[in-house]
């Protein structure tokens, strides 16, 4: 959604001559599903949507976060949004010239912070959302299409890192002191004896 919003925000300032009103959407399966030749009652044309494929662990960034885990309680996952931009419109030249924007929008505002970020996504002060092209293979996107079950697509292919998933705070487990001592008949024994 942080995405979506800073796409909507530059849409609006930078209306076109046409006097198109482009949107930016987060979009589901469905959505792709029933925009056959641009053709969805719930969606006004022109669009572009922003469609979240894949969500992976970030393996670089996972350590690091472990070590902090592991000083405060507070386990978390980093995670990587595999996402597709696309545009929607009633014909090619259009689609192109908004998806130019949109990548335009993302290069430009490629590093999403404080009040960039969607505000239901409980953030923390520090955090910083890096929004970069990835270099998706041909097959890959057609598979992703397929498994839509709808008509390829032209997109730009982005990831979304590193988006941070909190846990409930752990308590930290205190050190154990073991004390032992000798108690019994066998250390009574002991003394009556002599060592």
């Amino acid at each position: 959604m942080s995405i979506v919003g800073v796409l909507n925000r530059r849409f609006a300032a930078n209306p076109d001559a046409s006097g198109a009103s482009l949107t930016a959407f987060l979009a589901t399966a469905h959505e792709l599903k029933t925009m056959r030749n641009g053709q969805n009652q719930l969606i006004a044309l022109p669009a572009v949507s922003v469609y979240c494929y894949k969500v992976t662990v970030d393996r670089e960034s996972r350590p690091g976060y472990s070590a902090i885990a592991s000083a405060d309680g507070v386990p978390r996952i980093p995670l990587k949004m595999h996402l597709l931009v696309a545009a929607w419109a009633l014909n090619a030249e259009d689609e192109l010239k908004w998806l130019g924007l949109a990548a335009q929008v993302l290069e430009t505002d490629s590093l999403l912070a404080g009040p960039m970020l969607d505000a239901e996504g409980e953030w923390q002060p520090d955090e910083v959302i890096s929004v970069v092209p990835d270099e998706l293979a041909l097959d890959s996107v057609s598979e992703a299409f397929q498994a839509l079950s709808t008509d390829y697509r032209l997109s730009l292919s982005y990831i979304a890192r590193v988006v941070c998933i909190r846990g409930e705070h752990e308590a930290v487990a205190e050190p154990v002191a073991t004390v032992a001592a000798r108690t019994g008949r066998a250390a009574a024994l002991r003394a009556e004896v002599g060592p």
